[in-house]
């Protein structure tokens, strides 16, 4: 009997784990979708916490108590990982906007950076578009905001918060550096710079490296995108279709992307019309017979 009773509680608690779960589920997969808003979901959130709180003090049966305490304390939980959503609410468009490709003297490797500005409260992408027109402010273009993306933001803050999630950037600069075997306080000042963020540029800071010690030689503009793990494997990255278009208004005939990235690279390229020639890589060093090609091919 007492196995009986044992194998009860058990299942009552993992029952009692099990609802909550789907009961978090439901509404988190509600504002994922974008059906309910992040207060909305917050405030459900706080309300079922509440009730939970007040069952727990009034119920008196012990058993029916404990699951209620464990029910509880999830909510609270999930709660409290949910609630910085709120602080991303107001966020409902982001805005990609032109600026000029950096380069190192004597490379001719472009690196594309994207700069972005969020806006708060727009009633619609044509009403920050007019914004933008107004100040004269050279945008790509402007994309609404979802509840994914937010959701996604407030999980990568809260890694930071907990440092669970290393700075691109540092880990960009550890693995460029890695991979030209030291430090070069010439790729060292692109670090230097304000307001940096990700990773995209590894690829071109390893490429300029190579080139600045004479290693690679090159006299052909190619605009360059793309992360680099330490061993020099080429990781995708992200808007590439801001870049394509960046390359393309900056009239660079070439461009090198991470092999990962070529499918949507088509794509863009096609429904833009884009007359940059894009050239996949998946390691550096196919980058630099890729370099060499070229090269090889505007002295013939």
């Amino acid at each position: 009997m007492k196995n009986i009773s044992n194998r009860k509680r058990s299942f009552l608690y993992f029952g009692t784990i099990i609802l909550v779960c789907l009961d978090y589920g439901v509404f988190l997969w509600l504002y994922l979708q974008d059906i309910i808003g992040g207060i909305s979901y917050v405030a459900i959130l706080f309300v079922q916490f509440i009730v939970l709180l007040i069952a727990r003090i009034l119920l008196r049966k012990k058993l029916y108590k404990r699951k209620i305490t464990l029910a509880t304390f999830i909510m609270f939980l999930v709660f409290s990982f949910e609630i910085p959503l709120i602080f991303y609410e107001g966020t409902s468009h982001v805005a990609y906007i032109y600026i000029e490709p950096l380069h190192a003297k004597g490379t001719d490797i472009y690196l594309i950076g994207v700069n972005k500005i969020e806006f708060q409260f727009m009633e619609n992408t044509q009403s920050v578009e007019n914004l933008l027109n107004k100040q004269q402010v050279p945008f790509l273009n402007v994309d609404e905001i979802t509840n994914s993306v937010r959701y996604e933001s407030k999980n990568q803050q809260i890694l930071k918060w907990l440092h669970l999630q290393e700075n691109e950037v540092v880990q960009m600069k550890d693995n460029v550096n890695h991979y030209l075997g030291k430090e070069d306080e010439r790729i060292n000042e692109f670090f230097k710079q304000d307001h940096m963020d990700g990773n995209s540029a590894g690829l071109g800071l390893a490429l300029t490296g190579l080139i600045m010690r004479g290693d690679v030689q090159n006299d052909v503009p190619i605009a360059v995108t793309g992360a680099i793990s330490e061993t020099g494997e080429v990781l995708p990255i992200g808007l590439l279709k801001e870049k394509i278009l960046i390359a393309e208004k900056s009239s660079v005939p070439f461009m090198i992307i991470p092999t990962k990235n070529a499918e949507e690279a088509a794509q863009i390229q096609k429904e833009h019309n884009i007359n940059v020639k894009i050239l996949d890589v998946s390691k550096i060093d196919e980058a630099v017979q890729l370099i060499n090609e070229i090269n090889n091919q505007a002295n013939e």
